[in-house]
């Protein structure tokens, strides 16, 4: 009996658990843009609401894409917290234009070369992050509203 609940009290302690890795810190609060939205994978219908995602400007030319608690399928066992670096984009006024290709992402600190990240599209206006892009073979969207 006491295995039993040794082996329950386990199971339930790993299925609340979720990898992760340590949130970025950010130097200078004025170049990130934090939004909550919903991911969606059109092959699948499956989707992600109220996900938070984060981008960090790291300099004039690159920027970084963080996910947290992300999940891309109702049968991933947990979610994650990914990275997607050095992303090229461009700035006009308020508004931000980023793009990429051939993108390895990270998440809790290892590169996932099996997902890697192709036509890597997005934006971030006045009050939304928007973006699109394929992890390996399998495409998704995310639309979020921008935390003022």
């Amino acid at each position: 009996m006491k295995k039993i609940l040794t082996l329950i009290a386990l199971v339930s302690v790993l299925s609340a658990c979720h990898i992760t890795s340590k949130e970025p810190e950010i130097k200078d609060q004025e170049t990130a843009y934090e939004a909550y939205g919903v991911l969606t994978i059109p092959t699948s219908g499956f989707t992600k609401e109220n996900l938070r995602t984060k981008v960090i400007l790291v300099d004039d030319e690159l920027l970084d894409i963080y996910m947290f608690e992300v999940k891309f399928a109702t049968m991933m066992p947990v979610t994650i917290d990914m990275v997607i670096s050095n992303v090229s984009y461009t700035k006009t006024g308020d508004a931000i234009e980023f793009y990429g290709d051939s993108i390895v992402p990270t998440a809790a600190n290892k590169p996932y070369e099996k997902y890697i990240v192709t036509d890597l599209k997005g934006y971030i206006s006045a009050d939304s992050l928007c973006l699109s892009n394929n992890y390996g073979e399998t495409p998704s969207v995310y639309a979020g509203k921008l935390v003022k």
